[in-house]
């Protein structure tokens, strides 16, 4: 009984430790587009807090909160995040894949009768358009279709209902990309 507790206090201490607030290894390319190696602060329960601002310390121990108004692009453990317009404004864009075809999301809060929430959206860009298309997740199918012309067989990788599958998309848009 005393190792089932001991084990499962242990389990409980490593759990909310990976959970905390945190400083990891990442960079940040600022207005100049040069690229400064550093830490940046993240929040595992408040994953919307990195599309809104970035926490960042440089190697001299600096430590400074950007705005998407003051920096490129930013990112860190393979997440990458980019400044992008969003309706006049500009905000961070998670780069899930970059390549020919790019897929990004951006969420934002929305406040619904009192209650705050976080939602997200997705947008695809071919490299040729320079135009982000907002998905349109129960068509998501056809857009990729339209933007792999000659190749659109990939698209019939992808396997999605109404919703985004967010982890499909991003594989079969990685292997368009990659099929030279």
């Amino acid at each position: 009984m005393k190792n089932t507790l001991l084990a499962l206090f242990v389990s409980l201490i490593t759990f909310c430790a990976n959970a905390q607030i945190a400083f990891v290894k990442g960079y940040v390319v600022n207005e100049k587009g040069d690229t400064l190696k550093g830490e940046v602060k993240i929040n595992p329960k408040k994953e919307q807090d990195n599309y809104n601002k970035v926490f960042f310390k440089d190697e001299s121990g600096t430590q400074k909160n950007y705005k998407p108004n003051k920096v490129k692009a930013y990112g860190f453990d393979k997440q990458n995040y980019i400044t992008m317009d969003y309706e006049g404004e500009p905000k961070f864009y998670k780069a899930l894949v970059r390549g020919e075809i790019s897929l990004y999301k951006m969420m934002f809060e929305v406040t619904n009768m009192n209650a705050t929430s976080f939602d997200g959206e997705y947008y695809i860009m071919h490299k040729d358009d320079k135009k982000m298309t907002p998905v349109k997740e129960g068509k998501f199918k056809k857009q990729l279709q339209d933007m792999m012309s000659g190749a659109a067989g990939y698209a019939n990788d992808y396997e999605g209902d109404k919703k985004l599958n967010e982890e499909k998309a991003v594989e079969v848009i990685n292997n368009y990309n990659n099929r030279k």
